[in-house]
């Protein structure tokens, strides 16, 4: 009797808890989401070139002065903002920038570690918000980019993109900032369906944390198809806020409760499992389960740290964008040295 009862338990904990496949959300959202091919006209392959040129608007977003990083770029800034984006009166500071092709958003990662904590205690208690786009999100992510569209990025942004119609739309961030990109480009493409064609906008994001539940994954899915999220070998952060995992240490749909990635197809998740260099390996996540797949960063949760955090593509984010994104490897790579030691016992 014990013994088929045990055979029960363990068969409704693996009912409830497995990853979801591809049939599975499938049928429960709209499998128009999901692309087939990464022949699909409205997305393209990862392009390091782009990821790069991404970098230096996520990197210019850390400084008070962007202005170096995008004349390097041959952009103009728009706007900036300085605003309030928590209780604590933490920051959240971001820019609109232009160039020639591209409408850029770009914002801040996490810069204090009482902003950090704040974020980290939100996301534990604070139950999700509903997201207009679909689904439900990090309630600290979605009061931050409240605060943004009140300073009016929402409006600028459609008034630019009605100015100058063939710019494509580039949403960008590192850490908290990654997530805030996701949420507008989202935002943006939702508000405005016919202004923003699916290839038009594009989100490439940087140690993204985890944004929202499996229907905003779905959501942003189908409506950002062009969507890169790069992790940098055992970078913690996109791995937060936890997923709820089953016996199988995967993430699930956790009943759409629990915090899941979006990104996998041509939806990107690009894991960089050493270093970031040019000639770096790096692998295209696309394995179940879908868009957390448990072959790539997932698996090595044991060597999970901060130091992997801080650097992207050969950069030190923070300093990268505060020095005029210059080629500032040599400094980087001596602070990258000084933390990685002052972490080891």
């Amino acid at each position: 009797m014990w013994r088929s009862l045990s055979v029960l338990l363990v068969f409704l904990a693996h009912a409830i808890c497995r990853p979801p496949t591809q049939d599975d959300v499938a049928a429960l959202f709209d499998a128009s989401f999901i692309s087939e091919s990464p022949a699909n006209n409205w997305t393209i392959d990862y392009d390091r070139k782009l990821a790069e040129f991404a970098l230096d608007f996520a990197a210019a977003a850390y400084s008070k002065d962007p202005t170096p990083c995008l004349a390097k770029n041959n952009a103009t800034l728009i706007r900036r903002v300085q605003v309030p984006c928590d209780y604590i009166d933490d920051q959240c500071w971001a820019f609109v920038a232009r160039s020639e092709e591209w409408i850029i958003f770009a914002v801040r990662g996490t810069k204090t570690k009482l902003q950090l904590i704040t974020e980290l205690v939100e996301s534990m208690t604070a139950p999700k918000m509903t997201f207009p786009a679909g689904g439900s999100v990090q309630r600290y992510f979605y009061s931050a980019l409240q605060s943004l569209w009140k300073a009016g990025f929402g409006a600028l942004l459609k008034d630019l993109k009605v100015e100058f119609p063939k710019a494509k739309m580039l949403f960008t961030g590192h850490s908290l900032g990654g997530a805030l990109a996701s949420l507008a480009s989202s935002m943006f493409a939702y508000e405005h369906p016919t202004m923003a064609k699916p290839d038009e906008v594009f989100l490439i994001t940087f140690g993204q944390p985890r944004v929202g539940n499996i229907l905003y994954a779905a959501a942003h899915d189908k409506i950002v198809p062009n969507s890169w999220r790069l992790v940098h070998s055992h970078d913690i952060v996109p791995h937060l806020p936890y997923c709820f995992e089953d016996f199988w240490t995967k993430c699930t749909a956790g009943r759409n409760h629990t915090p899941y990635h979006h990104g996998t197809e041509n939806l990107l998740q690009i894991w960089y499992p050493e270093d970031m260099n040019n000639s770096s390996i790096f692998r295209i996540c696309t394995a179940e389960p879908i868009n957390e797949d448990a072959s790539c960063s997932n698996e090595y949760y044991v060597h999970f740290n901060i130091i992997d955090h801080l650097a992207y593509l050969g950069k030190d984010v923070d300093l990268h964008g505060t020095t005029g994104c210059k080629d500032t490897r040599r400094a980087a790579k001596k602070r990258y040295y000084m933390l990685s030691n002052r972490t080891k016992p």
